[in-house]
């Protein structure tokens, strides 16, 4: 059984598209929520983080930034943030 993954992303963000693709090349499985184009999925991340920052993921219920502040996106972090064996 699968895990249920869902990206709250936007297509001007460089890192959401990053992990994006990251995700894409690697065959993760994930429903993608774009907070520009449906302004309710910012709404919804907002009531829940206290924030509209993208990348952010909800793996299984549990919401998780997807980026490392202040540092650009690497696959070593994308890897341990959705739990993947190197």
């Amino acid at each position: 059984m699968g895990r249920e993954i869902i990206l709250y992303s936007a297509q001007m963000c460089g890192d959401c598209q990053n992990l994006k693709a990251f995700m894409d090349a690697n065959g993760v499985d994930y429903e993608l929520r774009d907070v520009r184009e449906q302004p309710q999925y910012a709404d919804e991340l907002e009531a829940k983080t206290g924030k509209q920052g993208v990348p952010f993921l909800v793996i299984d219920g549990e919401w998780i930034r997807g980026y490392d502040p202040g540092l650009p996106f690497s696959d070593e972090f994308a890897r341990k943030t959705l739990g993947l064996a190197n």
